[in-house]
C-alpha cells in the first residue's frame, strides 16, 4: 500500500493522503513540497520557497501591513483542511540546537511518532512586498485595485514565460497578440517558476474567495503589441467590448487582471458602465445600463456577436451605446501600471451576471501591454441557483468595504 500523507496545519496533523495528485512527493504535484511537513507558514504566505516551508512560526506576518491577508489565508486554509481531510494527531516541536529544531508528529491512535519527521529551517526574515492596500474603485461593478501586488522581477520573469524565452534572451515583440497559458504543473517551468506561478494562483484565490481548481482554467499571460501605423484611428476599444462569461465560460464570477508592464500610451481597461460615487446616475446612464442587460437578456456576452457574426442585427442600437461610451470616457479606465492588479466581479450578489461588468481593452498606442489575467469560475459543487448567490456573496467578503 502507498505510505500515508501527513501534514501539519496550525498545530494539528492531517492525513491528506487521498490527494496524491496535490501531496505525493513522487508525483510533482503542486503542494508536494509541503509533504511531511509543517506547512503553516508556507500557507500563511502563500509561498512554497524553500524557507517557508517546514515552519511554524507566522508572528512576523501577522505584525506585517499584510496581517489581515495573512490571517485569511491561515484561516481559510484551516478551514479548509478541516472540511476535507482527517485530523490524525497533533504537532510536537523538540529543541534540537542553537540552529534549529526537529519536530515530529504524534498521532492520536498510536503511542509512537510517526516515522516522518519534520525539520524546521531557522527563522529567516524575508523583505516585506509593500503590496498596497485594497482601493475599492466601483460598486457596480465591484472593481478593486491593488498596486504593487507583483515585484518588478516578478513582472520580468512573467513576461519571459509568457513569450517561452529565456531571462537575458532577446524579447522579440512582434506585431500580433501573443496569448500564453501558465499552467502551474507545466514540465517546461523549473521548480522557481512553478513556485511563482502556484504563490499567485494562492494569492489571488484569496483576494477572490477561493483557491485554485480544477473547474476553472490556468493563469493566461498576454502580450498587446501596439497597433502601429493605425494605433491613432479606429474605435478606441478596437476589439469590442464584452462579459467574461464569453467563449463559453458561463460560470466565471470574477476576474483577476495583473499588469506586468506599464504602457508608453493607451492600453487602459475600460468599464464603460462603471458607476462611481462622484456624481448622480443620469438618465442616460440608466438607459445604457438597459442597453446591456437587453444584450445579455438575448444571450449577447460580446459586442462582436452583432458587429461582427451578424447575431441579433436588432440589437445594434444597444451595441452602438456601449462603443459610444468607451469613446466619450464614461465609467472608468484603468490605466496599465506594472506590478498591479484589479479585480472585478462578473456576477452580482444574486449570482446573475452584471450589466455593469461589460469591460474592453484601450488599443495599445505606444510600446506594449504584458497582462497576466485569471478567470475565477464557480466550483462544480455551488452550481446550482440556491447554492450560486451565497457563494457569490461570501467570495466577496475578503474585500468588502
Amino acid at each position: 500500500a502507498d505510505p500515508k500523507i501527513y501534514i501539519a496545519l496550525s498545530g494539528v496533523v492531517y492525513d491528506v493522503s487521498e490527494r496524491r495528485d496535490l501531496y505525493a512527493p513522487a508525483g510533482g504535484g503542486g503542494y508536494s513540497a509541503l509533504a511531511g511537513r509543517d506547512a503553516t507558514r508556507a500557507l500563511t504566505k502563500m509561498s512554497l520557497d524553500p524557507h517557508d516551508v517546514g515552519r511554524c512560526d507566522i508572528d512576523d506576518l501577522l505584525e506585517s501591513a499584510n496581517r489581515e491577508l495573512h490571517e485569511k489565508a491561515l484561516n481559510d486554509w484551516v478551514d479548509r483542511f478541516n472540511k476535507s481531510y482527517v485530523k490524525v494527531g497533533t504537532f510536537v516541536a523538540t529543541p534540537l540546537d542553537a540552529d534549529g529544531k526537529t519536530a515530529f508528529l504524534t498521532l492520536t491512535d498510536t503511542e509512537q511518532p510517526a516515522e516522518s519527521r519534520l525539520t524546521l529551517v531557522p527563522q529567516v526574515q524575508m523583505p516585506a512586498k509593500g503590496m498596497s492596500d485594497p482601493e475599492l474603485l466601483s460598486r457596480k461593478p465591484r472593481i478593486y485595485r491593488i498596486r504593487h501586488f507583483l515585484s518588478k522581477a516578478e513582472c520580468s520573469a512573467l513576461r519571459f514565460m509568457a513569450l517561452g524565452t529565456k531571462p537575458g534572451e532577446p524579447l522579440i515583440i512582434r506585431d500580433e497578440k501573443v496569448r500564453a497559458g501558465l499552467r502551474v504543473q507545466d514540465p517546461k517551468w523549473s521548480a522557481d517558476q512553478k513556485q511563482l506561478l502556484f504563490s499567485i494562483e494562492e494569492r489571488l484565490g484569496q483576494l477572490l474567495g477561493v483557491g485554485p481548481h480544477e473547474d476553472e482554467v490556468e493563469l493566461v499571460g498576454t502580450l498587446t503589441p501596439a497597433l502601429g501605423e493605425t494605433a491613432s484611428a479606429g474605435p478606441r476599444c478596437h476589439l469590442g467590448v464584452h462579459v467574461d462569461t464569453n467563449g463559453g465560460r458561463p460560470w466565471r464570477y470574477a476576474t483577476a487582471i495583473c499588469y506586468l508592464s506599464s504602457v508608453q500610451a493607451g492600453g487602459a481597461t475600460v468599464f464603460p458602465l462603471a458607476a462611481t460615487s462622484e456624481h448622480l446616475p443620469s438618465e442616460e446612464d440608466f438607459e445604457a445600463i438597459e442597453h446591456a442587460q437587453r444584450l445579455l437578456d438575448r444571450g449577447i456576452d460580446h459586442t462582436d456577436r452583432v458587429t461582427v457574426l451578424g447575431e441579433g442585427p436588432d440589437l445594434q442600437a444597444e451595441v452602438d451605446t456601449l462603443h459610444s461610451r468607451c469613446e466619450l470616457g464614461e465609467g472608468i479606465s484603468v490605466a496599465p501600471e506594472e506590478g498591479m492588479v484589479v479585480l472585478f466581479w462578473t456576477r452580482r450578489d444574486d449570482g446573475e451576471i452584471d450589466p455593469y461588468s461589460w469591460h474592453g481593452g484601450e488599443r495599445v498606442s505606444a510600446g506594449a501591454k504584458w497582462t497576466m489575467q485569471k478567470f475565477k469560475e464557480v466550483p462544480k459543487s455551488a452550481r446550482s441557483p440556491t447554492k450560486l448567490p451565497a457563494f457569490v456573496r461570501a467570495s466577496r467578503r475578503g474585500l468588502m468595504t
